[in-house]
């Protein structure tokens, strides 16, 4: 059995319509990264985290009312209530995200391959994904919510790309993806959907954190499919160069709701 994360050591931030909301309570960091995973119901809640129901009741109900997380009743039966996250999570603290390597010895040794300024680009952010998660400071979900944004503004002005079949919109993503990374992107499978990138200058030359690192792509793929299916998607990297594979993969998990875009606002604890 997996060792349980301490969540005492964790804080999220996550940006609601009313401003950032952080984290600080270990039992709503935990609710909310059961919540990252997937939608669940109360009592599954409640079995998971063996806390007492007005315990729990009275952390889901702060979390909602600031604006994190949503709830649903099942269409079988009334009285159940479906739990989901409906914020948009920007960053991770924790004490558990170093890694096993000296960053700058990593950077020495890779800026000698370096051979024109794209590649040197992709070095530094690389080399700043490591050092922050080194930091104990993980920004992959701004970076995710960052490809969102980037894949949103260019669909704006081609909404035309809905109209091709699904093999020509990756031929269409991998020509600008390649404009802009020199990466190679294939459609590796539609059932389920995967899409795989090769040279992907997010993750290449990384070495083995043994965790994926494709954050920006994955919020490319998200927004770009959601778009194309005109339906929210979530996406899973399957693989990734930052675990030791040869490619980075990534697999549309499910439809799902849409997530309102939050507003500008003041910081809280909670």
């Amino acid at each position: 059995m997996p060792q349980k994360k301490d969540y005492v050591n964790t804080v999220h931030i996550y940006v609601t319509p009313e401003g950032p909301k952080i984290i600080e309570s270990p039992i709503k960091a935990e609710i909310l990264s059961m919540l990252e995973k997937e939608e669940l119901y109360f009592d599954e809640l409640l079995t998971r985290l063996d806390k007492s129901k007005p315990t729990l009741s009275s952390h889901l109900k702060v979390l909602e009312d600031k604006g994190i997380i949503g709830s649903k009743s099942d269409p079988a039966d009334k009285r159940k209530k479906l739990f989901f996250i409906k914020a948009k999570q920007l960053v991770e603290l924790s004490s558990d995200f170093g890694v096993d390597m000296d960053v700058g010895d990593y950077l020495y040794n890779s800026i000698f391959k370096v051979n024109d300024a794209t590649e040197f680009n992709g070095l530094l952010f690389r080399a700043i994904k490591i050092f922050l998660l080194d930091s104990g400071i993980d920004i992959n979900p701004l970076l995710f919510n960052m490809g969102v944004l980037i894949a949103e503004s260019f669909y704006e002005k081609h909404p035309e790309l809905s109209l091709l079949d699904i093999e020509d919109f990756v031929v269409f993503i991998g020509e600008l993806w390649r404009k802009c990374s020199d990466g190679d992107v294939e459609l590796a499978n539609k059932d389920p959907l995967t899409i795989n990138i090769y040279e992907n200058l997010e993750c290449e030359e990384l070495p083995n954190l043994k965790r994926p690192m494709g954050a920006m792509s994955s919020g490319v793929i998200t927004a770009a499919f959601s778009k194309y299916f005109q339906s929210e998607i979530t996406v899973e990297e399957i693989k990734c160069r930052a675990k030791g594979d040869e490619y980075c993969s990534f697999e549309i998990l499910k439809v799902g709701k849409k997530v309102e875009k939050p507003l500008p606002g003041g910081i809280e604890f909670i």
